[in-house]
């Protein structure tokens, strides 16, 4: 039993085990089967496409989008894929010889979509097939593009975040490119909606299609689009016949052609049909090959462009379309078409100006007539015909008012002849008048009632009109001045866009410099301003761009200047437009660099309305910019005060989290802490502290600078005191030389009485870097010239001069004086130093004996720079009073300094020896009188009788002061300050005999033994004198 149980399931197992190994046979084969069917279709395809290739080697197919008005947007061969669909093999022929295909792409331009959140991405498709490797049989090229829609995009979205996305996604897009990404984004997350319930289905898609003229040369997608957009609804409803997009079609432009030769109402209807073509860029190189459209469109223009607006409005705007691309920029000179567009504009601004004269007339009846009227009736008068033509062509139904079913009621004049009052339509302003309504009741009875009053001129006619309105009629009056405002405005409304699109097309023109040239010429800057006085908020943002771009250059500036734009400017800061007001600041910003102009905006009051601006973030940059070119004028600075903008501007510094403040505002508050009380605003409130903070936290040499301003003004200087420790130890540690050289011009200020320079010297062990500073151009000159007038500062201090003496700081001082002869800043410096350390008795005799800064102070004494002569002669008289031996060598190169003229002569006359002898007679003061000056004689009296005096000893002192007292022009009296210098204010010194006569005295501070104040010192003055003389 065991035995037959054991032998069934030995079958069970066998026959599942079969099953198994069944199955998976039967799995391989077919997945055997399967590989091999697989690379079988495969190489079937690759034999369809390569007969595909041979029989049209870059076969495309054009993508159709439902959501794409064909009529708008027509996709070209641009816009096109490389096929892949399918052939049967009966229409292919197959071709041996090619093994495999090859393709390559290359970037280019990218676009908004015109209708969809979408990117266009227009590249070069390349495909090459080849027989062999390196075998290339036929190689073909294509422009193509790729739609990549953005369906995340909405009011919320970074369009910076989606740029870098787009970007790392689509591989056709470079990496240099993110920045046009992330315009286009920008400029699609903004734009507004495409349709509208209150706007025509034709005005949505004339709309659509215009937003695609994109400019190569980097002009802003928003302004291109939003022109077409005000525009279109111009263009749209000015044929007489409604125009329809699925009617306009390129294959019938000659049929829109031969209309522009029929009456103005077919002429107009055909100039709308073309620009429906125009403003869809695709058939912009179709046109410009139709030479006889556009040798009609031109000769339409210039023949008829005064007797309709719609008229010239279409036609410019048609080439305005070619402006936006540089590359048709030929063809509108060729047609002479910028020419005629600054003739248009001339004569429309002064049609509106002469129609606004009268107006203004018809309001004042008794008022003269300005003389600008007067002006324009004598340049209008030349085109009387045309404007009559214009009157009796063009009556737009869209202006005309609506009429009403009852007549009005006519009150008959006081005169009793109508012919009275109809003959007061005879001005130009109820001329355009009839130009844009439909009165033809008035001028039916007009025309009547002219033949009854032949006798009576047209003079008599308006002053019986007016009188009988005036005095008769006020309020008829008032109706008639009411309806002729309205009619004006509905006229200037449509006007203002033939203006926007001819200047639109001539700021196109304008990239070229020497077409830019001949507009200036025929006066485009005095057009552009007078167009400043209109109100459309779209014709002023272009005109302020078109204003921007020409006032770099002089003569357009001065132009502008002479056209007094300053005055017309404020009104368009105080709209409420941001865009306005933001090509406003820079238009002015450009013109901010001219100093008569910088004047006459504060007189015009900028400067307020400019302050404003600070905290608008928009406008912040632009503003800052502005106001710090007004801030370099010495006057302007203390105007600042009577605003809030030095406590705005500071604040905005101190607030500041950024590691570098911003340059603008930075310069702005230096140039305004050169003012006295700028400078005490700017210090109010703890700010000196909170300025300081930053400094020294963030090492900024520009905020610096602006407290070494502050440091200037003698009534601050004292708030300084606390950081004179912060500035003298970060002399030594700090690597940023900038930021040392404003540190130690902010210590060289600082020139109190009060501070023991001595001691901050040596606590902070200032000595031995100010010797390494000192050595010949080891460090930059500015460094080395601030460290120099630091040690000015210091020696006014006895016990620093003596310091400098023993120190070396002297001996290092004259090597530079050697090496630096030619840098006459320097060199004053120098010498200025000396002058101080020769003030002190205890120092002067070191400086006269143990170095040789007489002789060189000599030398200089003949410089050139007149500064240099004064501190030299100071110092000259100090070494002449001293010491005798100096002072005859002083006195005889004085006398050869001013002599030198006569001596030269002299020596020429006479040989070595005779001159020898003259030296040794000179002495002989009664040979001298006839050459030397008043001072020079008083010198030789105090040298006379200092030498009376037990050989020049200080007994004669008070003699000499007596002897001197009586002449004010004594050098020796002479008190000399800081030398002038562009880093150093001067400084009053003491009376010269006052400071020989006695030593300074030293303060003590009471309560206070901070090392920066001067305490009671153990250091004796006399004793460190001995010590220096036997060192």
């Amino acid at each position: 039993m065991q035995f037959v149980l054991l032998l069934i399931f030995q079958l069970i197992s066998g026959f599942a085990l079969l099953l198994i190994v069944i199955h998976y046979i039967y799995y391989i084969t077919k997945a055997i089967a399967g590989d091999l069917r697989q690379q079988q279709q495969q190489r079937q395809q690759e034999r369809e496409r390569r007969a595909l290739i041979d029989q049209d080697p870059l076969r495309t197919t054009v993508e159709n989008y439902s959501d794409l008005p064909t009529n708008n947007y027509k996709t070209s061969s641009a816009a096109v894929t490389i096929a892949t669909r399918r052939a049967t093999t009966t229409t292919m022929q197959t071709n041996d010889d090619a093994k495999f295909i090859k393709k390559r792409w290359k970037g280019g331009s990218i676009e908004p979509h015109p209708t969809d959140k979408a990117l266009i991405v227009n590249y070069q498709l390349e495909a090459t097939v080849f027989g062999e490797p390196n075998n290339p049989m036929i190689e073909e090229k294509k422009n193509c593009q790729k739609i990549i829609r953005l369906r995340s995009l909405n009011a919320k979205t970074d369009p910076a975040a989606l740029a870098r996305e787009v970007v790392d996604k689509c591989d056709l897009i470079h990496k240099s490119q993110l920045n046009d990404v992330e315009q286009i984004i920008f400029y699609l997350k903004n734009r507004k909606d495409n349709a509208s319930n209150d706007i025509t289905e034709n005005n949505t898609n004339t709309r659509r299609s215009a937003a695609v003229h994109t400019r190569s040369s980097a002009r802003s997608h928003s302004s291109v689009a939003a022109m077409s957009s005000s525009t279109s609804s111009n263009a749209g409803s000015s044929a007489s016949t409604p125009l329809q997009p699925s009617d306009v079609s390129i294959n019938n432009i000659d049929e829109y052609v031969e209309l522009l030769y029929e009456e103005l109402g077919e002429r107009i209807r055909g100039s709308a049909m073309i620009l429906q073509m125009a403003r869809n860029p695709d058939n912009l190189e179709e046109l410009e090959k139709n030479e006889a459209c556009l040798s009609a469109l031109s000769r339409v223009l210039r023949e008829d462009w005064r007797k309709s607006l719609d008229l010239s409005t279409n036609i410019i705007y048609i080439f305005f379309c070619f402006s936006t691309y540089t590359k048709f920029h030929p063809l509108i000179v060729q047609y002479k078409i910028g020419s005629l567009c600054m003739d248009v504009i001339d004569y429309e601004l002064r049609r509106y100006e002469t129609m606004r004269n009268e107006l203004d007339v018809r309001k004042n009846p008794n008022g003269s007539t300005p003389q600008s009227a007067k002006a324009s009736k004598e340049k209008l008068n030349r085109s009387t015909d045309d404007f009559l033509d214009i009157m009796n062509e063009e009556k737009p139904k869209e202006m005309e008012p609506p009429r009403r079913r009852i007549p009005e009621l006519k009150q008959r004049p006081k005169s009793g002849n109508w012919s009275s009052f109809h003959g007061s339509m005879s001005s130009s302003l109820i001329k355009s008048q009839i130009l844009n309504s439909s009165y033809h009741e008035a001028l039916s009875a007009g025309a009547n009632a002219e033949p009854v009053c032949t006798n009576v001129s047209n003079g008599d006619f308006k002053a019986q009109s007016n009188e009988s309105l005036d005095r008769n009629d006020p309020k008829v009056k008032k109706e008639e001045i009411d309806r002729l405002n309205k009619q004006l405005k509905i006229f200037a409304k449509k006007q203002e866009q033939l203006l926007r699109v001819a200047f639109y097309l001539l700021l196109n023109m304008a990239e070229n410099v020497k077409l830019e040239e001949k507009m200036r010429r025929k006066h485009i800057v005095k057009m552009l301003v007078k167009a400043l006085d209109r109100q459309n908020i779209d014709l002023l943002m272009l005109v302020s761009t078109f204003l921007k771009k020409l006032s770099i250059v002089g003569d357009n500036k001065d132009e502008m200047s002479a056209l007094n734009i300053v005055a017309k400017l404020p009104r368009l800061f105080q709209n409420g437009h941001t865009d306005l007001v933001q090509v406003t600041l820079k238009l002015v910003f450009n013109l901010s660099f001219d100093g008569n102009l910088r004047r006459k905006m504060i007189g015009a009051g900028y400067l307020p309305m400019l302050v404003m601006f600070i905290n608008d973030e928009k406008h912040h940059g632009i503003a800052v910019k502005i106001l710090y070119h007004m801030s370099l004028d010495d006057k302007v600075k203390a105007m600042f005060t009577h605003t809030e903008c030095v406590q705005m501007a500071t604040d905005a510094i101190i607030l500041n989290l950024n590691v570098k403040v911003d340059l603008d505002l930075i310069a702005l508050c230096i140039n305004l802490s050169l003012n006295r009380r700028n400078a005490q605003i700017m210090v109010e409130g703890q700010r000196l502290h909170s300025l300081m903070d930053r400094a020294f936290k963030y090492q900024d040499a520009l905020l610096m600078k602006l407290l070494r301003n502050l440091s200037q003004h003698e009534s601050l200087q004292v708030q300084f005191i606390d950081y004179v420790g912060d500035l003298a130890r970060i002399l030594t540690i700090c690597d940023d030389e900038a930021f040392i050289v404003e540190c130690l011009g902010i210590l060289g200020n600082l020139a109190l009485t009060d501070l023991d320079y001595s001691q901050i010297l040596q606590n902070f062990q200032l000595i031995p870097w100010i010797r390494q500073l000192l050595v010949p151009c080891a460090r930059l000159d500015d460094l080395v010239l601030d460290t120099i007038v630091y040690l000015g500062t210091c020696a006014y201090d006895e016990l620093c001069a003596l310091l400098f003496c023993r120190a070396k700081v002297v001996l290092s001082l004259i090597e530079l004086l050697k090496a630096k002869q030619e840098d006459d800043e320097i060199v004053l410096q120098i010498i200025f130093v000396f002058q101080q350390i020769l003030r002190h008795e205890s120092t002067r005799e070191y400086m006269i004996k143990e170095t040789e800064s007489p002789a060189y102070l000599i030398d200089l004494m003949h410089d050139k720079n007149e500064e240099i002569r004064k501190v030299c002669d100071y110092c000259l008289d100090i070494i002449a009073i001293s010491d005798s031996e100096w002072a005859k060598r002083i006195k005889l190169e004085k006398f050869r300094n001013h002599n030198s003229q006569w001596l030269c002569m002299v020596e020429s006359q006479q040989d070595h020896d005779n001159e020898q002898d003259y030296v040794d007679n000179e002495e002989d003061d009664n040979d001298l009188d006839t050459y030397l000056r008043s001072e020079y004689l008083d010198n030789c009296d105090l040298y006379n009788s200092a030498h009376a005096n037990d050989g020049g000893g200080s007994s004669g002192g008070g003699d000499n002061d007596s002897n001197n007292s009586n002449n004010p022009a004594s050098p020796a009296m002479s008190t000399y300050s800081r030398p002038v210098s562009t880093y150093r204010r001067s400084q009053d010194l003491d009376d010269l005999y006052n400071m020989t006569s006695s030593s300074k005295s030293q303060a003590s501070s009471q309560g206070d033994n901070n090392y920066m104040f001067k305490s009671n010192k153990s250091l004796d003055a006399e004793g460190l004198h001995e010590e220096l003389l036997m060192a």
